[in-house]
């Protein structure tokens, strides 16, 4: 026969066993030795939405801004991957390069920016007509003002289109040197 106490005892063990056997066998969800995952080139450690980056010099003057729809962080590869970039350049006699790609990787120290599909540069001066670099990669390199690329580029300003193998962009000069193979066409109004 069953006494109080232990009916007591028994409805005690009956309600706190499924309690330990939950903790003992599911509950504690933490590894017994941390788990370490291998870093590799492909491995980011963050990634942002709609960025927005921008620039100063020493000066406090405003010197670039870059804005990416999304940005992928790559400690390994000492770079981002950024989507859709676009940057802002202004420029010291007024104007402004406006830069634009599917995407892009920029490193870590900022010293290169390196852009690819359908990678287009609109130079809209101050004064004057502007003009449009078109071509499928172009490396940029901000702290010194200056661009290039080994693909085919098309510059079209003010009716006149000429198409060359490689390029470089002096910014800062407004300069651009045509590498080879280098085509032009002017459109008369």
């Amino acid at each position: 026969m069953l006494t109080a106490g232990r009916l007591r005892l028994l409805i005690a063990l009956l309600i706190i066993t499924p309690f330990l056997v939950w903790w003992g066998l599911g509950g504690n969800t933490m590894p017994k030795t941390p788990v370490v995952r291998e870093e590799t080139n492909s491995t980011y450690d963050f990634f942002m939405r709609d960025t927005e980056s921008r620039y100063w010099g020493e000066d406090g003057s405003f010197q670039r801004s870059w804005e990416s729809s999304e940005m992928h962080h790559y400690p390994a590869r000492n770079a981002s991957q950024l989507q859709q970039p676009v940057a802002h350049m202004p420029q010291q006699e007024g104007g402004t390069y406006k830069i634009r790609a599917n995407e892009g990787w920029i490193l870590d120290d900022q010293s290169e920016i390196q852009l690819a599909g359908d990678v287009e540069v609109n130079h809209n001066p101050q004064s004057g007509p502007g003009s449009v670099m078109a071509t499928s990669t172009l490396n940029v390199f901000p702290q010194t003002n200056y661009a290039e690329t080994d693909a085919l580029v098309t510059l079209t300003r003010n009716g006149e289109q000429t198409e060359s193998t490689g390029l470089e962009v002096y910014f800062d000069e407004r300069r651009v040197e045509l590498l080879s193979n280098v085509r032009g066409r002017y459109n008369a109004p």
